[in-house]
């Protein structure tokens, strides 16, 4: 039996995936957009719940998007995902309506008491006391050169969340000044920078592979018999 509804509004599509691999187990009705104009539509047309919104997405901003537009729609509980949910953040949303703000990514810890909170039949699901992060491999340990090589566009693109990117690249050598502040990037450069460093990491790799040295070095120069046994004759002018 649905217990009640969730909109996830966010242009991250990894955010998204993350989400609905984590509420779809749960007895809740979910709704997906991934911009303003859809999100609207939605609350038009379906009563909401729960609404989760990013911070920041393609077209707008999700503070301005609930101040403005979804909480004169009778959303009345709201969670703002955010990658630095600071003290100014947590204000900002407050003020704006936001009943609960959580970083990215979302930590189910986190997630797991909004969920009692806003739908309290949950409170004895057996799915929510289950509910677990479905993580990716990387999270528990670093990846190494031949991991990071063999990355595809679309791992890069559609399968690796945020942090994953940002483990990427501080995990090696790869000479790059910003990473200290690689939570402030935007997703897009930090895909171009995961690119770089995949590209470096197959130099390395490759010039790992190549011979220091010709194996003709490491043989002893042969002469035939009668060069070695020939002696030559030289003429002295008189």
């Amino acid at each position: 039996m649905v217990v009640g509804s969730v909109l996830i509004v966010d242009s991250d599509r990894t955010i998204v995936r993350q989400l609905v691999s984590l509420l779809s187990p749960l007895p809740l009705q979910l709704s997906l957009a991934f911009n303003k104009a859809d999100a609207i539509e939605t609350l038009l047309r379906d009563r909401i719940d729960l609404c989760v919104v990013a911070h920041g997405m393609a077209d707008g901003n999700g503070l301005d998007l609930f101040r403005d537009s979804l909480c004169r729609r009778a959303v009345s509980n709201a969670v703002l995902l955010s990658r630095h949910a600071d003290l100014s953040v947590v204000l900002t949303a407050v003020d704006a309506g936001f009943s609960f703000v959580i970083s990215t990514p979302v930590d189910v810890g986190q997630l797991r008491p909004i969920l009692k909170s806003v739908f309290p039949a949950l409170a004895t699901c057996e799915q929510l006391q289950a509910m677990s992060e479905r993580s990716c491999p990387m999270a528990v340990e670093l990846p190494d050169l031949k991991y990071i090589a063999n990355l595809s566009m679309s791992q890069i693109r559609s399968s690796l969340m945020e942090a994953d990117l940002i483990r990427i690249i501080r995990s090696v050598e790869y000479p790059f000044a910003g990473k200290e502040r690689l939570e402030y990037f935007d997703r897009d450069t930090l895909e171009r920078v995961v690119c770089l460093v995949r590209r470096w990491s197959q130099q390395r790799i490759a010039a790992r592979q190549e011979p220091s040295h010709s194996a003709l070095d490491d043989c002893p120069m042969m002469f035939p018999d009668s060069m070695l046994s020939r002696q030559e004759s030289v003429r002295v002018p008189a």
